[in-house]
């Protein structure tokens, strides 16, 4: 596929990667739902078990007058802990979310999103998992140095893990070919990452619950785009409806009913015009063959 030198940034992608989302939006809850609880619950527990650590060490000093302090054991246990949820999430994350945009890109196919499609990414992992180290290094960078480097990173490298899943690169051959895609209309790529991820995001403000419905548009959104830039053997829109002997469709059959056959005229006698039936070779009248 060749691909523009200035490739366009379409806002149809957005309003087709929701119509993606309701196609199957069953399926995309399951996922994203399967998703939080395998980050949420850790968390959680991992905060109920700080918070119970805190409260018995100020309950042991209450006896005194002094302020309760934690001591070297707590304060390492609870450096531990945070460790821990750090490594877990960004494990968690790397399989679920190389999942999630797995089976954005069956569904584009005609597939249909299932459970399991959640662990879809699996040969995959370590490449998905590096690249999102390598990103997460390079946005805490930005961030370092000013928070506008750190908003352009989502944009540069917005196809990496499409492009590790679709075409097996390594991690930073897909960052490079990413790179150099986006580059080329650099502005819009980078604005259009950033409203993507406020869409992603939008559920926090309904108690979390929302994400459930918006997490997915993430995935479906950029699925969408990559097979508009990249190319996708086999991929649908979901901007117009499906036309009969699409490559979804059965296809369709020539018809076997034949036309009926021409009715048969009786003969007539070229000399005396005797009307004769259709099989006679000679006229019973004149004598003549016919």
């Amino acid at each position: 596929m060749t691909i523009d030198p200035k490739p366009e940034v379409k806002w149809d992608w957005i309003s087709e990667g929701w119509k993606m989302f309701t196609e199957q939006w069953q399926g995309w809850v399951k996922l994203s739902l399967g998703f939080f609880l395998g980050i949420f619950v850790p968390v959680i527990a991992a905060g109920v078990f700080i918070y119970l650590m805190v409260f018995a060490t100020a309950v042991a000093t209450s006896s005194t007058n002094a302020p309760p302090q934690l001591g070297f054991i707590p304060i390492f246990g609870i450096f531990f802990i945070y460790l821990i949820l750090f490594v877990w999430i960004a494990l968690a994350s790397a399989l679920v979310n190389g999942g999630m945009f797995r089976a954005a890109l069956k569904q584009l196919r005609g597939g249909k999103i299932e459970f399991r499609d959640i662990f879809a990414a699996k040969d995959c992992f370590l490449k998905i998992l590096g690249a999102g180290v390598l990103e997460g290094l390079l946005t805490l960078v930005g961030a370092v140095l000013c928070i506008i480097p750190a908003l352009i990173i989502p944009g540069l490298f917005f196809f990496t893990i499409p492009l590790i899943l679709e075409r097996g690169l390594g991690v930073t051959d897909a960052m490079r070919e990413s790179y150099e895609l986006t580059k080329k209309n650099f502005l819009m790529f980078v604005l259009f990452a950033f409203v993507v991820g406020i869409i992603a995001q939008i559920g926090t403000y309904a108690c979390y619950v929302g994400l459930l419905a918006t997490y997915p548009l993430r995935f479906t959104i950029a699925a969408v785009a990559y097979r508009d830039i990249f190319g996708l053997p086999g991929a649908r829109s979901f901007l117009t409806p499906a036309q009969p002997g699409s490559s979804y469709a059965a296809p369709l059959e020539p018809s076997t009913i034949s036309a009926p056959p021409a009715p048969v005229l009786d003969k007539t006698c070229p000399n005396c015009q005797s009307v004769l039936p259709p099989t006679a070779i000679f006229c019973p009248r004149c004598g003549r063959n016919i």
